[in-house]
């Protein structure tokens, strides 16, 4: 894959350094056994967000925290953060949204269910599909 993929899809999350391990894991299982590729990255939340503010990830993934915390009134977060996971796309069969909705099942498998996401997330794609 080259290094300057034209489409990457960010997963923001809050939750602890091994289940963000573990769910971008998944993410790279879900890409092989579509054929894509891909290269996976889990950036923490003091790295920068890209975006050319200076901003940093825990600062633009704020309301991540928030979310956990108005579902989990005075509940100790213990050792969760925010964290991203970053999925640049090399050739893409299909479309990127097709993609990004199999990688946001991966951290919500059910869409239709009643209460708040156990872990917190946020999703967004970058860069346009070549």
């Amino acid at each position: 894959m080259d290094d300057d993929p034209s489409v990457e899809i960010r997963l923001g999350l809050y939750a602890t350094d091994e289940t963000a391990a573990g769910l971008a894991a998944a993410c790279r299982r879900v890409l092989v056994a579509r054929g894509v590729e891909h290269r996976v990255s889990v950036l923490g939340a003091g790295e920068p967000t890209d975006g050319g503010g200076g901003g940093t990830l825990g600062a633009f993934h704020e309301d991540l925290v928030e979310q956990w915390r108005l579902t989990h009134p005075g509940a100790d977060p213990g050792a969760r953060a925010v964290w991203e996971i970053r999925v640049a796309l090399g050739a893409l069969p299909g479309g990127v949204e097709e993609v990004r909705t199999e990688l946001v099942r991966v951290i919500c498998p059910d869409p239709g269910h009643r209460s708040p996401c156990e872990v917190p997330w946020a999703s967004y794609t970058t860069g346009v599909a070549g």
